[in-house]
């Protein structure tokens, strides 16, 4: 008999606690009970445009504004591996230093300089195909980067021109021209 008092207590205890988290469930899921402040966009500040239709209010959306965001920093493990990976590039061993790139590319996979100096060490390597497609890797994550651009390009055109492909190694070239 005190087995069965002690079940029925813990069902009864159990459908309690199912209730309650049904009710917090469904409290979290109505939404505030007063009336919220006007919408903000955070990036500007901007109270959007709001219209009433049938009762029901309706924000119109607005685009936001284009910020200009600071240059983000690299991670304290990919400076090491950054400059593990020049170590090793001016000693010769490309190797290690496409491997240390690589390591930095898993970390921070959107690193326009990554890119760019993996290309570098590709290039030591005559990998030229691999050469020009993580130079455009590079300049499709760079941003507003000049220098890092035209570098890009001018590894491009070296890539193009040792394989043969002189006018399209002018064209980089000249590409690159236009970011000095």
């Amino acid at each position: 008999m005190p087995l069965e008092i002690m079940r029925d207590k813990f069902m009864r205890c159990l459908k309690r606690y199912f209730v309650l988290a049904a009710v917090l469930l469904l409290g979290a899921c109505a939404g505030p009970l007063r009336d919220s402040p006007a919408p903000v966009d955070s990036r500007d500040g901007q109270v959007q445009d709001t219209y009433s239709g049938s009762g029901a209010q309706v924000r119109a959306y607005q685009p936001p504004q284009q910020v200009a965001l600071a240059k983000p920093q690299p991670a304290r493990a990919v400076q090491v591996l950054m400059r593990r990976a020049e170590d090793q590039r001016r000693a010769g061993d490309y190797v290690a230093a496409a491997a240390s790139l690589e390591r930095g590319l898993r970390i921070e996979p959107r690193n326009a300089s990554l890119w760019n100096k993996l290309a570098h060490v590709r290039l030591a390597q005559q990998q030229y195909d691999r050469v020009e497609q993580f130079a455009a890797k590079s300049n499709a994550l760079v941003g507003d980067d000049r220098s890092l651009l035209a570098d890009n390009w001018y590894l491009i055109a070296q890539s193009r021109a040792a394989r043969g492909d002189h006018s399209g190694a002018a064209k980089a070239r000249n590409q690159a021209r236009v970011y000095r």
